[in-house]
């Protein structure tokens, strides 16, 4: 009997720039312990995900050392509410399992002196007033739609994002 190898997890690479995504961020770099969990977790998730019984051709990855991204070419099958929850059961899964949150929508993650760093948003007034981040100032910007988004877009100078609005 021939015992057919698992196929290897799918990667963002394996997957076209209009495939959609969803990115999660941390406030710290993971570790390569908790990438792995992800890694492994995420393969797992998205060999079973379907929606209305299609399997979704998907991808987990981390980009970065903090950003959790779940892709899906939706060209073979659409993501549907029910398998979008599903993926939201999975990322709150990780936050419960890590003990940190990917969710939040307050925290910006930006290049800092030292490396990829990150500040509550409310924080980002007082850090422009001290020059700490500037108009030129490298964000990354979590709302990206799309994986070509994600490839062309996802790392911005602060003037050309939504924050611009922060710099009066």
């Amino acid at each position: 009997m021939n015992a057919t190898a698992p196929s290897p997890a799918k990667r963002l690479t394996d997957l076209p720039d209009h495939a959609r995504v969803w990115v999660y961020k941390t406030a710290r770099d993971l570790s390569q312990a908790e990438q792995n969990l992800v890694r492994d977790r995420g393969a797992a998730f998205t060999g079973t995900w379907a929606a209305h019984g299609d399997p979704l051709d998907a991808a987990v990855d981390i980009l970065h050392n903090r950003f959790v991204v779940v892709a899906v070419d939706e060209e073979q099958a659409l993501a549907s509410g029910c398998s979008i929850d599903k993926s939201v059961g999975f990322i709150k899964s990780l936050e419960h399992d890590l003990n940190l949150m990917l969710t939040d929508r307050m925290v910006l993650v930006y290049e800092g002196p030292n490396g990829i760093t990150s500040c509550r948003l409310q924080a980002l007034p007082e850090l422009l007033k001290e020059g700490s981040i500037t108009a030129d100032t490298m964000v990354y910007d979590d709302l990206v739609p799309t994986l070509g988004d994600l490839r062309t877009r996802f790392a911005m100078p602060l003037r050309a994002t939504w924050l611009e609005r922060y710099l009066g």
